[in-house]
């Protein structure tokens, strides 16, 4: 059995790697994109995205330190 509270973690990490990939794709695709784009396109909510990532700057920087390891 998990311990507790070890899920939320699981999944948050797993929504912050798909907004991510989502972002990189959508940018890629549409320079300007937006925060719902990249939510459509991770499958989550807005509020998901902007919890993870308060501003579309923040969203830029957060791929830019994955890209950089």
């Amino acid at each position: 059995m998990a311990e507790p509270g070890r899920e939320p973690r699981r999944r948050t990490s797993r929504n912050r790697a798909r907004i991510l990939e989502a972002a990189m794709g959508c940018f890629a695709a549409d320079p300007d994109a937006s925060m719902d784009d990249v939510a459509q396109a991770a499958g989550v909510v807005r509020r998901t995205v902007y919890a993870h990532f308060p501003s579309r700057e923040a969203l830029v920087d957060g791929i830019a330190e994955e890209a950089g390891g």
